[in-house]
């Protein structure tokens, strides 16, 4: 009886250990689509504060990458580089083309990918809008400009008017002065 109660108790203790394992081991393991949305962003938080030709250099091997095996993460990877803020080779558009090839079927939209490819959308949005709101800006201030310059014209062409009208009063005072300077005195008899 006592080598049944300790072979179930043993039995017991196993299970227990066992299950703690596969327990341990499902909170230890990430799902392989979280962990590639978490080296993204980590590559995009170590390019951004990159210097130009480090940048350079990531985005052409992300260029390259792409054009021998494109598949979501080198999409993903490569629209990171374009979407680096002062770099010549931004480009919204290709972003956008990119964002739309990656695979996010509906029964993904609750996963790390969707969410990162949604996010990565509305910051290409917000851009866009922020852009049009500068070029709007831009367009507004080139229009003041115009303005400006016009009236600096004007006010040009005013102060030569006046220089002129101011050479010409003073040329009518010298005739004046000439004139009374020769001019008998009424005073005096001859």
């Amino acid at each position: 009886m006592r080598n049944g109660i300790a072979l179930a108790f043993a039995l017991v203790l196993q299970l227990a250990l066992g299950g703690c394992a596969l327990v341990q081991e499902r909170i230890l393991e990430r799902p392989p689509e979280r962990s590639q949305v978490e080296n993204l962003l980590s590559f995009y938080h170590r390019l951004s504060a990159a210097t130009l030709d480090v940048q350079r250099k990531e985005h052409l091997d992300a260029v390259a990458a792409n054009d021998h095996a494109a598949d979501d993460v080198t999409r993903l990877r490569l629209a990171l580089t374009l979407m680096l803020p002062g770099v010549p080779w931004r480009d919204d558009a290709r972003v956008a083309q990119l964002l739309g090839a990656v695979d996010v079927s509906a029964g993904d939209q609750a996963s790390s990918r969707h969410d990162f490819v949604v996010l990565l959308e509305k910051m290409l949005q917000l851009r866009r809008e922020e852009q049009k709101r500068c070029e709007q800006r831009i367009d507004v201030l080139r229009d003041d400009k115009r303005k400006l310059e016009q009236r600096l014209e004007v006010a040009r062409e005013e102060s030569k008017k006046a220089e002129v009208l101011q050479q010409k009063l003073d040329e009518l005072r010298d005739i004046d002065r000439d004139l009374r300077s020769k001019r008998p005195s009424r005073r005096t008899k001859p």
